[in-house]
Protein backbone atom coordinates (compact mmCIF):
# COMPACT_ATOMS: atom_id res chain seq x y z
CA UNK A 1 0.00 0.00 0.00
CA UNK A 2 1.77 3.07 -1.30
CA UNK A 3 0.28 5.64 1.05
CA UNK A 4 1.30 3.94 4.31
CA UNK A 5 4.31 5.64 5.90
CA UNK A 6 7.61 3.81 5.28
CA UNK A 7 8.27 3.67 9.01
CA UNK A 8 4.86 2.14 9.83
CA UNK A 9 5.40 -1.32 11.33
CA UNK A 10 3.02 -4.23 10.73
CA UNK A 11 3.16 -7.18 13.12
CA UNK A 12 3.17 -10.69 11.70
CA UNK A 13 3.95 -14.03 13.29
CA UNK A 14 5.78 -15.96 10.59
CA UNK A 15 7.53 -19.22 9.91
CA UNK A 16 10.74 -18.93 7.89
CA UNK A 17 10.84 -21.14 4.79
CA UNK A 18 12.68 -24.42 5.46
CA UNK A 19 13.74 -27.19 3.11
CA UNK A 20 12.23 -29.75 5.50
CA UNK A 21 8.81 -28.03 5.46
CA UNK A 22 6.78 -28.65 2.28
CA UNK A 23 5.31 -25.48 0.80
CA UNK A 24 1.70 -26.57 1.25
CA UNK A 25 2.40 -27.18 4.94
CA UNK A 26 4.12 -23.80 5.24
CA UNK A 27 0.91 -22.27 3.88
CA UNK A 28 -1.10 -23.93 6.65
CA UNK A 29 1.11 -22.14 9.16
CA UNK A 30 1.28 -18.76 7.42
CA UNK A 31 -2.17 -18.09 5.96
CA UNK A 32 -3.96 -17.86 9.35
CA UNK A 33 -1.27 -15.47 10.58
CA UNK A 34 -1.71 -13.22 7.54
CA UNK A 35 -5.45 -13.28 8.20
CA UNK A 36 -4.90 -12.15 11.81
CA UNK A 37 -2.40 -9.48 10.84
CA UNK A 38 -4.61 -8.07 8.07
CA UNK A 39 -7.61 -8.11 10.41
CA UNK A 40 -5.63 -6.10 12.98
CA UNK A 41 -4.53 -3.67 10.29
CA UNK A 42 -8.11 -3.34 9.09
CA UNK A 43 -9.24 -2.51 12.64
CA UNK A 44 -6.64 0.26 12.89
CA UNK A 45 -7.93 1.87 9.69
CA UNK A 46 -11.57 1.54 10.72
CA UNK A 47 -10.81 3.53 13.90
CA UNK A 48 -9.61 6.56 11.90
CA UNK A 49 -12.17 8.71 10.08
CA UNK A 50 -12.37 11.60 7.61
CA UNK A 51 -9.31 10.80 5.50
CA UNK A 52 -9.52 9.63 1.90
CA UNK A 53 -6.18 7.78 2.17
CA UNK A 54 -7.49 5.88 5.18
CA UNK A 55 -10.66 4.89 3.31
CA UNK A 56 -8.60 3.79 0.32
CA UNK A 57 -6.29 1.71 2.55
CA UNK A 58 -9.28 0.25 4.38
CA UNK A 59 -10.86 -0.91 1.12
CA UNK A 60 -7.59 -2.39 -0.17
CA UNK A 61 -6.85 -4.21 3.08
CA UNK A 62 -10.45 -5.41 3.27
CA UNK A 63 -10.04 -6.97 -0.20
CA UNK A 64 -6.72 -8.58 0.80
CA UNK A 65 -8.40 -9.97 3.91
CA UNK A 66 -11.10 -11.54 1.75
CA UNK A 67 -8.42 -13.07 -0.51
CA UNK A 68 -6.52 -14.59 2.41
CA UNK A 69 -9.76 -15.87 3.97
CA UNK A 70 -10.61 -17.54 0.65
CA UNK A 71 -7.16 -19.17 0.71
CA UNK A 72 -7.91 -20.50 4.18
CA UNK A 73 -11.12 -22.05 2.87
CA UNK A 74 -9.26 -23.65 -0.08
CA UNK A 75 -6.55 -25.16 2.11
CA UNK A 76 -8.95 -27.38 4.10
CA UNK A 77 -7.55 -26.37 7.48
CA UNK A 78 -9.55 -28.92 9.45
CA UNK A 79 -7.41 -31.65 7.95
CA UNK A 80 -4.18 -30.10 9.27
CA UNK A 81 -5.24 -28.20 12.40
CA UNK A 82 -3.22 -30.56 14.62
CA UNK A 83 -0.14 -29.90 12.47
CA UNK A 84 -0.55 -26.16 13.08
CA UNK A 85 -1.00 -26.66 16.85
CA UNK A 86 2.01 -29.00 17.12
CA UNK A 87 4.34 -26.62 15.30
CA UNK A 88 3.65 -23.35 17.10
CA UNK A 89 7.32 -23.33 18.16
CA UNK A 90 8.35 -22.56 14.56
CA UNK A 91 6.85 -19.06 14.61
CA UNK A 92 8.87 -15.90 15.00
CA UNK A 93 7.43 -12.49 15.82
CA UNK A 94 8.11 -9.95 13.10
CA UNK A 95 7.52 -6.26 12.61
CA UNK A 96 7.65 -5.29 8.95
CA UNK A 97 7.52 -2.04 7.05
CA UNK A 98 4.58 -2.08 4.60
CA UNK A 99 6.76 -2.86 1.57
CA UNK A 100 8.25 -5.96 3.23
CA UNK A 101 4.93 -7.09 4.70
CA UNK A 102 3.18 -6.97 1.33
CA UNK A 103 6.17 -8.63 -0.34
CA UNK A 104 5.69 -11.53 2.11
CA UNK A 105 1.96 -11.48 1.39
CA UNK A 106 2.58 -11.69 -2.37
CA UNK A 107 5.11 -14.48 -1.82
CA UNK A 108 2.46 -16.44 0.10
CA UNK A 109 0.03 -16.05 -2.81
CA UNK A 110 2.73 -17.25 -5.24
CA UNK A 111 3.50 -20.29 -3.05
CA UNK A 112 -0.21 -21.11 -3.06
CA UNK A 113 -0.36 -20.87 -6.87
CA UNK A 114 2.70 -23.13 -7.21
CA UNK A 115 1.30 -25.64 -4.72
CA UNK A 116 -1.77 -26.12 -6.86
CA UNK A 117 -4.39 -28.37 -5.37
CA UNK A 118 -1.99 -30.29 -3.17
CA UNK A 119 -3.90 -30.83 0.05
CA UNK A 120 -1.81 -33.63 1.53
CA UNK A 121 -1.67 -33.98 5.26
CA UNK A 122 1.27 -32.14 6.73
CA UNK A 123 4.05 -33.73 8.73
CA UNK A 124 7.33 -32.14 9.74
CA UNK A 125 10.26 -34.54 9.35
CA UNK A 126 11.47 -35.55 12.82
CA UNK A 127 13.31 -38.85 12.39
CA UNK A 128 14.85 -40.93 9.62
CA UNK A 129 12.56 -43.14 7.58
CA UNK A 130 12.31 -46.75 8.79
CA UNK A 131 10.72 -49.89 7.37
CA UNK A 132 7.10 -50.28 8.50
CA UNK A 133 7.32 -53.91 9.63
CA UNK A 134 10.69 -53.86 11.39
CA UNK A 135 9.92 -54.60 15.05
CA UNK A 136 13.41 -53.54 16.16
CA UNK A 137 12.71 -49.89 15.35
CA UNK A 138 10.18 -47.61 17.04
CA UNK A 139 8.93 -44.69 14.99
CA UNK A 140 7.87 -41.80 17.17
CA UNK A 141 6.29 -39.61 14.52
CA UNK A 142 5.18 -40.08 10.91
CA UNK A 143 6.73 -37.71 8.46
CA UNK A 144 6.82 -36.88 4.77
CA UNK A 145 9.85 -35.74 2.81
CA UNK A 146 9.40 -33.12 0.11
CA UNK A 147 9.40 -34.87 -3.31
CA UNK A 148 12.93 -33.73 -4.22
CA UNK A 149 14.40 -35.00 -0.96
CA UNK A 150 12.53 -38.30 -1.23
CA UNK A 151 13.77 -38.97 -4.77
CA UNK A 152 17.36 -38.19 -3.88
CA UNK A 153 17.16 -40.54 -0.89
CA UNK A 154 15.84 -43.33 -3.10
CA UNK A 155 18.72 -42.83 -5.53
CA UNK A 156 21.26 -42.93 -2.71
CA UNK A 157 19.79 -46.12 -1.28
CA UNK A 158 20.05 -47.88 -4.65
CA UNK A 159 23.72 -47.14 -4.96
CA UNK A 160 26.12 -44.31 -5.53
CA UNK A 161 26.51 -45.12 -9.25
CA UNK A 162 22.90 -44.16 -10.02
CA UNK A 163 23.13 -40.83 -8.23
CA UNK A 164 26.15 -39.85 -10.33
CA UNK A 165 24.09 -40.41 -13.49
CA UNK A 166 21.46 -37.79 -12.58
Amino acid sequence: VGNLPNDYMITLKYVPKMDSLPDHCWLHLMVPEFSRSLHNLLQKFSDISDMSDVLSNYLIINNLTRIINDLMACLAFDKNKDFVKENGHLYEEGHFIPEDFFRHFNNTIEVYKESGDRLDECFLPSTVETPEHDSRVAVTKTFLFPPVAASSLRNDSIGSSTSSNS
